[in-house]
Formats: C-alpha cells, sequence, structure tokens
C-alpha cells in the first residue's frame, strides 16, 4: 500500500491573496491623526469644523417646517388613493444627530404619520411613487426596499447626512421623515 499523495499546491489562491492585500494598500492609503486628508485632485484640505457646517445650513426650525409640510402632503395624497383611509400625525418632533455631528447641538427634524389601515398591493406602487417623489425632494434618492410581498410592504429613502424617509404598511401604513443635522435658530435673550 503507498502512501496517499501529498495535496497539491493551489497556485491561484496565492495570487489571490497578493493581489487582495495589494489592492488593500493602494486603494485605502493612510493618513496620520491630524494630518489633512487628500481630496480627489491631489491636494490637501484642512477638516471642516462639524459646527461650522451646520452653521453653513438653514436652521432646524426651517426643517422641521419643510418636513412637516412634506409629511402632511404626502399622507394626503396616498390618503386619497384609498377610499376610507385617513392618518393622523403620531409626532412631530427631534432627535439628536449621529456622525461626525454626534459632537455638535445639532438637532434632526423627525414627523410620523399613521394611517387607520393599510394601502392595498393594488395602490402600493403608486404609494411607493408618490413617496420616492417626496423624498427626492428633501434629498433622499437611494431606496431600500426590506419587505415586499403581499400584504407586507416596508421601504426606507436615504439620502445624505442622515435624511431618511421611511414608508411601510402591514396592518396599517406608517410614514416617517427624520431630516439631516441642523442647528437651532439662535433667539438673543430679553
Amino acid at each position: 500500500m503507498s502512501p496517499p499523495a501529498a495535496p497539491r499546491p493551489r497556485r491561484g489562491r496565492g495570487l489571490w491573496v497578493a493581489a487582495l492585500c495589494a489592492s488593500a494598500v493602494i486603494g485605502c492609503g493612510t493618513t496620520t491623526p491630524g494630518q489633512p486628508a487628500a481630496v480627489s485632485d491631489g491636494s490637501s484640505a484642512p477638516p471642516r469644523d462639524p459646527e461650522a457646517i451646520l452653521r453653513d445650513r438653514p436652521p432646524f426650525e426651517a426643517a422641521q417646517q419643510q418636513y412637516l409640510a412634506a409629511v402632511t402632503d404626502t399622507a394626503n395624497q396616498i390618503a386619497a388613493l384609498v377610499p376610507g383611509l385617513t392618518w393622523h400625525l403620531e409626532e412631530n418632533s427631534w432627535q439628536g444627530c449621529g456622525g461626525e455631528f454626534v459632537d455638535t447641538k445639532g438637532v434632526q427634524a423627525y414627523v410620523f404619520a399613521v394611517f387607520s389601515g393599510p394601502t392595498p398591493d393594488s395602490v402600493w406602487p403608486r404609494a411607493v411613487t408618490i413617496v420616492e417623489a417626496t423624498a427626492a425632494g428633501l434629498g433622499a434618492t437611494e431606496v431600500q426596499p426590506f419587505v415586499d410581498r403581499p400584504g407586507n410592504h416596508d421601504l426606507v429613502v436615504t439620502g445624505p447626512d442622515g435624511v431618511e424617509v421611511k414608508f411601510g404598511t402591514a396592518v396599517a401604513t406608517v410614514l416617517s421623515a427624520l431630516s439631516d443635522c441642523r442647528l437651532r435658530q439662535y433667539t438673543p435673550p430679553r
């Protein structure tokens, strides 16, 4: 009886690992803390202060009005698609910011509407078109469906800096919108 043959080395595996390592080194680059990151034209730009970014944006109060109007208009359009469907505003509030704005005084407007019943499957595609148009008006264009089966649909449309519009239906239909990070309007003391 002869001993079993030694396994043959995989030649392609070594090349694949080498290519992966090379692409990681070339593609990622490094910066030292405090060193400006390279921008696409090859020059260096100092990192922007998150508070300065927020000061360049319209105030939170403007976002709150804009998002309330957008959710109200969208909810009215969706309700008009289904006889007898009504909706109410469940929440018109704010939350703290995340990401690069987590340590700032910035806040995000949050508006949440709840409907009296579901959006039927036959109407769902038209309702989604309405929601996508509203989301695009708020700067959100990346659509991600989470659930899409008969009688149960759920999706989110996202945009830069935390903007998102969520829309779903099962037992009832829900619609929410979250703004990008904003600073509250300064009102001088009296």
